[in-house]
């Protein structure tokens, strides 16, 4: 016996084409987009990273184990971030019987919601994680509204 359907239990439907419609949508259209992105750059694999706000700074940690100092580059350019590179097969000496490490070109980009101080950022690479800092413009730092 199939149930009965009434207002109370009713599918809630939401229109054509806008994200509702499809939650999987969402996130497969960034893998794509990521996909694209990096194909377009000639990367081969795009880097995890978190971007943190704080009042007066961004912080962006990328996860890059195994990738040497020499083998990175970054630049900021207004709001934007890139950071791209090549992480490095290691000489063997024995047979590999088995790998699920990505190696080659990477890149990741973010554009910022304010525009930073691009003379004052600074780089760090410890543990396999890059950590830049990037200090807001004076004019970009976020002001609290009291509400009356």
């Amino acid at each position: 016996m199939s149930p009965v359907l009434n207002k109370q239990n009713a599918p809630e439907l939401a229109p054509w084409g806008t994200p509702e419609a499809f939650p999987w949508n969402t996130r497969f259209g960034h893998l794509i987009d990521t996909m694209w992105q990096n194909a377009a750059h000639g990367a081969d694999f795009p880097p995890n990273g978190d971007l943190e706000e704080l009042e007066d700074t961004f912080v962006l940690d990328v996860d890059l184990p195994g990738v040497d100092r020499k083998d990175l580059t970054v630049d900021v350019s207004g709001r934007r971030v890139t950071i791209s590179g090549t992480r490095v097969e290691r000489e063997r000496d024995g047979i590999l019987r088995h790998s699920t490490r990505v190696t080659g070109a990477f890149r990741y980009e973010v554009v910022l919601p304010a525009t930073v101080d691009e003379k004052a950022v600074s780089a760090k690479l410890a543990d396999g994680v890059l950590t830049l800092r990037l200090p807001k413009v004076d004019g970009a730092r976020s002001t609290h509204v009291p509400i009356e």
